[in-house]
């Protein structure tokens, strides 16, 4: 079970794939320095929704868990990144000249409530953007996978969860900033230095750099296998004694913690959050990223990011229904090209290619049989 599990196997190592991402990245370091500062910004906005795509495709690619809380763990992550930089802009830039954010002085509090205090403190905020959404998706999932839902009924609760945070998120207006979210807070700065817009470029790349690194590592190792598997048939897996649940409950907790970072790094470079990415809306979107690009691929999905939101900024420019050029897109893609855009691509330039083999013998016929015993027995002499 080591090298074939559910008739998977590992493949070789994709060169082709490898230096055609070298030069993609090589034209991603190089293109801050000929493009304007609203296109690195987009471009930058672009590359982290394309992390968080391929976040939620080591779930639903992978593992077959269609999940619609991915901006969940986004927004998550985005919220305790701003509560750090709101909570660090100093009094002179307070809409009211103090230390308190200025939606809190709106609503009436006097005072820092004690579980967004914290967040003052770097080391707090960081963690609290990888461990607040992980932590979240682990108690999800530990409800979910060891109750053994599945298929549509997870899906179903995703959309109920991304529903009812929205709600919350809006109507605790004196804590999140209600429908607003958090705005004007203040620039990302590393010992008392402000980073520049180029700089959260780099750090945005290098973080994309690194999720589809790390993907391609889980998912080409035996544990990959194991997801795929799980993704085939659930019911043969945990016969072959595998804890079908820890494995989903694995993936969907650091697919969060992903997504959270993503979130975290979204706030200091367009400087907001809101509960607008809680919403169905944009958990959707992201779904439809995955789908697009081509489920199972890691960089599909980054692709589709990339690529859909250029032509959303461009259809903006024209119509106000862009949505209806990606309901297009996605109906030509769902009817003509089901496996996405990277299924035609050849096989090798997948990064997430597994071949697949033969389908597994039955016990008996993997018994290996001596080369002797397959000769035919000599006829016996008459006497």
């Amino acid at each position: 079970m080591s090298d074939v599990v559910m008739g998977y196997k590992q493949s070789t190592f994709p060169k082709k794939l490898a230096a055609i991402s070298g030069f993609a990245l090589l034209v991603l370091v190089i293109l801050p320095f000929f493009v304007g500062s609203f296109q690195l910004s987009l471009i930058s906005k672009l590359l982290l929704f394309g992390t968080l795509a391929v976040s939620l495709d080591l779930v639903w690619g992978f593992t077959g868990i269609l999940s619609f809380a991915h901006g969940i763990f986004f927004t998550l992550g985005g919220y305790a990144a701003a509560y750090y930089l709101k909570l660090n802009l100093s009094a002179a830039k307070n809409t009211y000249g103090g230390e308190l954010p200025d939606f809190m002085v709106w609503n009436g509090l006097t005072e820092l409530p004690w579980f967004i205090a914290p967040l003052k403190y770097f080391p707090i905020a960081l963690l609290a953007v990888v461990g607040v959404p992980a932590l979240f998706a682990y108690i999800t999932g530990s409800f979910m996978f060891r109750s053994k839902v599945s298929g549509v009924y997870i899906t179903i609760i995703t959309l109920a969860l991304s529903s009812a945070l929205t709600t919350f998120f809006v109507s605790q207006q004196a804590y999140t900033g209600g429908t607003n979210g958090i705005t004007d807070v203040s620039k990302l700065s590393v010992f008392g230095l402000e980073i520049p817009p180029i700089g959260i470029y780099f750090l945005i790349l290098a973080y994309t750099v690194f999720v589809l690194a790390l993907g391609w590592w889980l998912t080409q190792s035996n544990f990959g296998l194991i997801l795929r598997s799980i993704n085939e048939n659930e019911n043969r897996i945990a016969f072959l004694g595998y804890d079908v649940a820890q494995y989903k409950i694995f993936i969907w907790t650091l697919s969060a913690a992903l997504a959270g970072i993503a979130g975290g790094l979204f706030v200091p470079l367009n400087r907001f959050i809101s509960p607008v990415y809680l919403a169905v809306a944009f958990g959707t979107q992201v779904v439809i990223w995955v789908a697009i690009g081509g489920r199972g691929t890691l960089v599909g999905p980054l692709i589709a990011a990339m690529l859909l939101g250029q032509v959303q900024n461009s259809a903006e420019k024209v119509t106000q229904d862009w949505q209806l050029i990606v309901g297009v897109l996605l109906l030509v893609v769902v009817l003509f090209i089901p496996n996405g855009l990277m299924s035609l691509l050849p096989k090798q330039f997948s990064l997430a290619n597994l071949s697949k083999p033969k389908p597994l013998p039955t016990p008996d016929a993997a018994v290996p049989v001596a080369p002797e015993a397959m000769q035919p027995e000599p006829a016996q002499r008459s006497s």
